[in-house]
């Protein structure tokens, strides 16, 4: 393989731990919470990177093939235990002593360093490809991803603001999602 596709293979394996470790990552953080709404907010967006990880297939076996796409896959869906990106956003949970109970706005920063890293990888991706379709895919990745942010802000300045969970999403980005 090429550099170009040596990094597009390490980007796809980074991309699906994301979605994979983000859901389990959400659902931690789900227990975490003490709020209600965080709980319902976190289980949302754990949902979401399942449906990624499926609405990526096409996208990622076109980058890298199919039979690598499947081995790939297979390892991300079949790890036990959070890995990589994720795992080191726990580990700064560990760290700070916050392992029992992670209170509302730690947890919140913690998801939107994940959404953050997910955007820039999904756009690191779409320069190491012309393909139009696939340069769609990504874009929606993208984009669905910068509303995951946006809306983990809106919560994050509600919380910090006036101590408030919002219930549902404050905004859509023009009906798309």
């Amino acid at each position: 393989m090429s550099h170009v596709d040596d990094r597009i293979v390490e980007l796809v394996r980074a991309a699906l731990d994301l979605e994979f470790g983000g859901e389990r990552l959400y659902r931690h953080l789900a227990e975490l919470t003490q709020h209600p709404a965080g709980r319902t907010t976190f289980l949302r967006l754990a949902n979401e990177e399942r449906r990624h990880v499926g609405e990526s297939h096409e996208l990622f076996a076109a980058l890298v093939g199919e039979e690598e796409w499947q081995r790939i896959s297979q390892r991300e869906a079949g790890e036990p235990n959070v890995t990589g990106i994720v795992a080191e956003l726990e580990a700064a949970v560990m760290q700070r002593g916050h392992a029992a109970v992670a209170d509302d706005t730690q947890a919140l920063r913690m998801a939107m360093e994940l959404e953050r890293r997910a955007i820039h990888m999904y756009q690191e991706m779409a320069q190491h490809t012309d393909d139009p379709v696939q340069l769609k895919l990504l874009s929606k990745l993208v984009q669905e991803e910068f509303f995951h942010y946006d809306n983990l802000q809106a919560q994050l300045d509600s919380i910090l603001n006036v101590g408030l969970w919002l219930d549902q999403p404050e905004f859509r980005m023009d009906g798309k999602f």
